[in-house]
């Protein structure tokens, strides 16, 4: 079965979502215990963790930026700080929160390189902002 394409920021709260619940796995056994979210529930839930989904999207979105800026195929958590001019505690404590939603990657490299074959060079702030809300990777 194909994997299904979703906007990054879709990936991203989802799988904070499941994470802040326990796991995929304790999500669909409650799932076939018949427990269901309230409307409410899942309200709340989604709204806690929008803003853990927004760093974690913006953190791969930038890592591909930078990627394409300096036109290398791998970059590194130190090569991002550099670039980004980031404070190492804050790149690093997103790259952990990264890594909590993503335990299947080391770094964002592989998502980072679907997305550096969506953006353009010439694209705009406004456009690079919105970027995490439509750029599809597949995870």
């Amino acid at each position: 079965m194909a994997k299904a394409m979703d906007t990054l920021l879709g990936h991203c709260l989802l799988r904070a979502m499941a994470h802040e619940e326990g796991g995929i796995e304790a999500v669909n056994a409650k799932a076939a215990a018949g427990e269901r979210y309230s409307k409410w529930g899942a309200l709340r839930l989604t709204t806690r963790m929008t803003p853990k989904a927004m760093r974690v999207a913006t953190f791969i979105v930038c890592w591909a930026i930078g990627m394409k800026m300096e036109d290398i195929d791998e970059y590194s958590i130190t090569e991002y700080q550099r670039y980004w001019q980031e404070n190492e505690r804050q790149a690093y404590r997103v790259q952990r929160e990264f890594r909590e939603l993503f335990p299947e990657f080391e770094t964002p490299n592989e998502l980072a390189k679907q997305i550096v074959q969506q953006v353009d060079a010439r694209m705009g702030r406004n456009a690079a902002a919105k970027l995490p809300l439509t750029l599809q990777v597949e995870a």
